[in-house]
């Protein structure tokens, strides 16, 4: 049963059953944000035999817990949320064959987790709530150069979705798009990653470079496994770790928006130095 202390803890997330147990609550959480790689690290994951990933990848329950009237909001009931992990009998079936066929093991998860790349840029009141329901949560936050990330979101959403090119999109809806609340808040790192640390227990966020997927994914996949606490035999790194996933299509920043992102991001690209080392500078990247 769910204890009342923790219940009486919870603001957003609702409870309808007061029998539930948290024992399938998530070990851990791929938090993004969007065209960081997440859905690249999500199905070198998922294979593993001690990792269970909810299907399907991204559920947002908790980013659309505020407002309390969000449009897009499916549940803020942690018994609905919770049914996602759960193997029915059909795909632990599935899941036991393909474990024995690649790798002569059986599938017994140790951790559980879901991938959901709107999670870095949640509040932290949401963060606290998380951690109220579970104190040993862990976190996996991926960094990618914000001028990148930025182009490759809106070539996503402006471009990919609408099934135009890049040409034929109006100036304006970049500039829009750029300057968006959200789209900005993605880009804020450093505050993603101390909003995170604040409640999460000590060295249980992870942070991650998207450029590792190119320069070395065994790698960086072997950190994750570690940082998760599963086995990090090399036989669970396949032939995807090598392969995009989820990419749009290549095309160079056209000066003007280049131009554009550096300023609107330039603090970010300068807290990210300062916090972790990291550096792009202003090169010009096709992604």
């Amino acid at each position: 049963m769910l204890p009342e202390s923790i219940k009486q803890r919870l603001r957003f997330v609702t409870v309808s059953n007061g029998n539930l147990s948290l024992d399938n609550f998530p070990d851990f959480l791929i938090i993004g944000p969007q065209r960081t790689g997440t859905t690249w690290l999500h199905a070198n994951l998922r294979g593993h035999p001690e990792i269970f990933l909810s299907e399907p990848k991204e559920l947002f329950f908790f980013s659309r817990l505020k407002p309390a009237g969000h449009l897009r909001r499916q549940s803020n009931d942690l018994v609905w949320y919770l049914h996602f992990f759960h193997d029915p009998l059909w795909r632990m079936a599935t899941k036991q064959a393909a474990c024995l066929w690649r790798y002569g093991a059986l599938y017994r998860p140790r951790v559980r987790g879901e991938a959901t790349a709107s999670y870095a840029a949640i509040d932290r009141d949401v963060i606290e709530e998380i951690a109220v329901l579970n104190p040993n949560i862990k976190a996996i936050l991926m960094v990618r150069n914000p001028i990148d990330r930025a182009w490759s979101h809106a070539k996503k959403d402006l471009v990919r979705k609408t099934k135009r090119r890049v040409q034929d999109v109006p100036e304006s809806e970049f500039q829009q798009f750029f300057a968006d609340e959200y789209q900005l808040r993605c880009a804020h790192y450093v505050e993603q990653f101390d909003n995170w640390s604040t409640y999460l227990r000590e060295g249980h966020v992870l942070v991650c470079r998207f450029d590792d997927i190119a320069s070395r994914p065994e790698g960086l996949l072997t950190d994750v496994m570690q940082f998760l606490g599963v086995s990090a035999d090399r036989r669970y790194i396949g032939t995807l770790a090598r392969e995009a996933v989820n990419p749009t299509e290549v095309s160079k920043i056209p000066a003007r928006y280049r131009q554009r992102l550096e300023e609107l991001l330039r603090p970010d690209l300068e807290a990210l130095e300062q916090r972790f080392g990291f550096t792009w500078g202003t090169r010009e990247a096709r992604t």
